[in-house]
């Protein structure tokens, strides 16, 4: 049986693509992440249960979805993820996938493949261990090098690593992640830094913009340009003799929104239909206040139509007020 076709939005891009956090909460604190102060979680009360996320999904999948990401805070904080992750499965939905900071991914490798998860993306900004607990202001990045290795040995691949270049802290990096391409066919995914904090850290002279990187990467060789099946957010390259791939994400200097396929669904049960946007949808509310899931599936259409056509962070400054931290929001 065929998958139903996705919905086409306003400006005919197929939506069937949810990005789902799971929490805010986070075992590291990331310093584009989250606030060097702490923040004040949501309520366990607040949060979507299994249940509520499951159904959501369900109706969602009615309407051509078929891929969903967990997000977080740190998703595999979440208990119960193994069941979760399999009952999305049995939905049919063909593509699971979970971007995780690693940390705890080691032990539940196995677990998650055999539960019907995907892929893994894998946060990490440094290869250096000092730099490394700076960053995340408390992490072992021993703990993520064996989570990437037990993501390989149990095929939750391709294994893509997730970095964020930040000039004057980690920029000097980029050279050494993408060489790892030559060694293992490692997604090596630059994404540029994003007004994302309380601290106050981002500046936009702090981005490195993707020409910035793509710049530095050409002196290993010559880059080769290609596309996936499907479309996303990441331009892609592969560097001449190399076995893995060079993803560049762009949101600050060159916007994908022309091609932007996805929904984010918060923790606290909101669509997001934009990152970048204040708009959001209240679904947990009508659930629990006993919609129907013809009620419910009105308010996911209702959030397709409202997708706006791009951002606006690069014409107006207080878009970033939307974001201030992106656990809130999820990844």
């Amino acid at each position: 049986m065929n998958d139903p076709a996705p919905i086409t939005d306003s400006y005919n891009r197929h939506i069937d693509y949810l990005r789902i956090s799971l929490t805010d909460k986070c075992n590291l604190q990331c310093v584009y992440c989250m606030p060097s102060k702490g923040l004040k979680f949501f309520r366990n009360s607040e949060i979507m249960t299994d249940g509520e996320i499951v159904r959501f999904v369900r109706i969602a999948h009615k309407h051509g979805l078929r891929k969903v990401r967990f997000t977080g805070g740190e998703p595999l904080l979440r208990k119960n993820i193994v069941k979760l992750i399999a009952s999305i499965k049995n939905i049919g939905i063909a593509d699971v996938s979970l971007t995780t900071n690693g940390t705890m991914l080691a032990s539940l490798a196995e677990d998650l493949k055999k539960a019907g998860l995907d892929r893994v993306n894998i946060s990490l900004d440094t290869m250096k261990a000092d730099r490394y607990k700076e960053i995340t202001r408390k992490g072992d990045i021993a703990r993520v090098w064996e989570a990437i290795k037990e993501a390989e040995r149990v095929s939750l691949s391709p294994v893509k690593i997730n970095m964020v270049p930040i000039r004057g802290i980690n920029d000097d990096e980029i050279l050494s992640f993408a060489a790892l391409t030559f060694e293992k066919d490692y997604h090596i995914r630059f994404i540029e830094f994003m007004p994302a904090s309380s601290d106050g850290i981002w500046r936009r002279e702090k981005c490195v913009s993707s020409k910035e990187i793509l710049d530095a990467i050409s002196i290993l060789g010559n880059l080769e340009s290609f596309k996936f099946r499907g479309e996303g957010p990441s331009r892609n390259y592969r560097i001449n003799g190399a076995v893995g791939v060079i993803g560049i994400i762009s949101p600050i200097s060159d916007h994908f929104c022309n091609s932007c396929n996805r929904l984010r669904l918060t923790s606290i049960g909101r669509i997001r239909p934009c990152l970048f946007s204040e708009e959001e949808i209240d679904i947990k509310t009508p659930m629990r206040n006993g919609a129907s899931d013809e009620e419910v599936e009105n308010l996911f259409l209702q959030a397709i139509k409202v997708k706006p056509e791009r951002h606006l962070i690069n014409e107006n400054k207080t878009v970033s007020e939307h974001i201030k931290t992106m656990s809130k929001i999820g990844g």
